[in-house]
C-alpha cells in the first residue's frame, strides 16, 4: 500500500524519479497540483518518456520537465473536448437514421419497435435505467407521460449511449440495412466515456494494440486511401491503441455525419492541431513518440479535410 503524500513530498517524489523543475519552478508546480489537477492523473503521462537504462541515472525519466506534463494534461483535456462534441453529433445522427426509418415503415406506428426491442432479454434493464432518471429535471416530463410504452421519438431521448446501440442493432436486423459497424461502435463508446469521464487520452500514445488482434479492414482501408501517409507509416500508427481509437471515431464521423458537419468538425481539429498543440512544440521536439503521432494525425487530417 502505497502512502499519501503531501504536495512537498510529491514534488521530491518526482525529482527522484527524473523530472526537472526548469520550465516550471517547483513553486509554481506546487501551486498547480494543490488548484488544477492532482498528481495521479498528471504523471501518468510520464508514459511518454523514456527512462534511463544504465549508468547513475538508471531508472530515472529522460528529458521530462514538469512543465511537459502540465502541457499534456492540458491538450489532453481539449482533446477530450473536441472528441466528446464529436461523439454526440455521432449519437445525434444515429437517432435521426433509426426515427427516419421508423417513420418511413408503413407498419409501423412508432411504439410498436420499442415494445418489441423491451421484449427481448434486457428490456426489463433498459426500463429501469429510464425509471431512475424521472426525478431528473430534463427527462422527468417525458418518463411521466409515456412510461412504459414509449414511441420511438422519445425512446431514444431517454437510453443510455449503449443502450442506443442495442437498440440500433436491433433496428438494422429488423430493416435489414446496415448503420453501424458493431466493432466500431464499441471502440467510439469508449473513447466517449472515457472523454466524459475526464479519463485520459494521451497518456499512452504509443502504447500498441494487443498482437492477436488486428486493425479493422475498414480502417485501415481509410487511411490507406490518403496518398500522403505510406503503408509503413500506417502500420505503424494504427497498431497504436491511442491512434487507432481516434481514427476509428474519425472513420464513424465520416461516415455517418453530413459533409458541412464534417467540414467543421475538421477545421476545428486541424485548428487545434496547428495552434494550441504547438504552442510549446519546443517541449517534445526531442520526443521522437510524440512528435510521430502528432505528424500523422496532422496528415490525416489535412487529408479530411481536402477530401470533404
Amino acid at each position: 500500500m502505497k502512502p499519501m503524500l503531501s504536495t512537498k513530498e510529491l514534488i521530491e517524489h518526482m525529482k527522484e524519479k527524473g523530472i526537472t523543475f526548469r520550465e516550471t519552478s517547483e513553486k509554481e508546480a506546487m501551486d498547480f497540483l494543490e488548484n488544477n489537477n492532482y498528481y495521479m492523473k498528471l504523471a501518468a503521462y510520464r508514459a511518454n518518456y523514456e527512462k534511463c537504462v544504465e549508468g547513475k541515472r538508471k531508472g530515472m525519466y529522460q528529458n521530462l520537465d514538469f512543465a511537459y506534463l502540465q502541457e499534456l494534461s492540458r491538450l489532453d483535456m481539449h482533446l477530450r473536448h473536441l472528441v466528446l462534441e464529436m461523439c454526440l453529433d455521432i449519437e445525434h445522427a444515429i437517432k435521426v437514421r433509426l426515427v427516419d426509418l421508423a417513420t418511413k415503415d408503413p407498419q409501423e406506428d412508432g411504439y410498436d419497435i420499442v415494445r418489441r426491442f423491451l421484449a427481448e432479454e434486457g428490456g426489463m434493464r433498459v426500463l429501469e435505467g429510464i425509471r431512475r432518471h424521472k426525478a431528473g429535471e430534463y427527462c422527468k416530463d417525458l418518463i411521466a407521460k409515456y412510461y412504459p410504452y414509449f414511441p420511438i421519438w422519445v425512446f431514444v431521448e431517454l437510453i443510455s449511449f449503449g443502450d442506443l446501440l442495442y437498440f440500433c442493432y436491433f433496428c438494422e436486423k429488423r430493416y435489414n440495412v446496415k448503420i453501424v459497424n458493431r466493432t466500431l461502435m464499441n471502440t467510439v463508446r469508449d473513447v466517449r466515456n472515457a472523454s466524459a469521464h475526464s479519463n485520459c487520452l494521451l497518456n499512452k500514445m504509443t502504447e500498441r494494440i494487443d498482437a492477436t488482434k488486428q486493425v479493422n479492414s475498414e480502417i485501415s482501408n481509410f487511411i490507406g486511401a490518403m496518398p500522403e501517409i505510406s503503408k509503413t507509416s500506417r502500420v505503424n500508427n494504427m497498431n497504436c491503441k491511442f491512434t487507432n481509437s481516434f481514427i476509428t471515431l474519425l472513420y464513424v464521423y465520416d461516415c455517418l455525419m453530413p459533409v458541412n458537419s464534417r467540414k467543421k468538425r475538421y477545421e476545428e481539429l486541424q485548428e487545434f492541431l496547428e495552434g494550441r498543440v504547438v504552442r510549446h512544440k519546443e517541449y517534445f521536439r526531442t520526443n521522437t513518440k510524440i512528435v510521430g503521432v502528432y505528424k500523422f494525425q496532422e496528415k490525416v487530417i489535412k487529408n479530411l479535410l481536402t477530401n470533404t
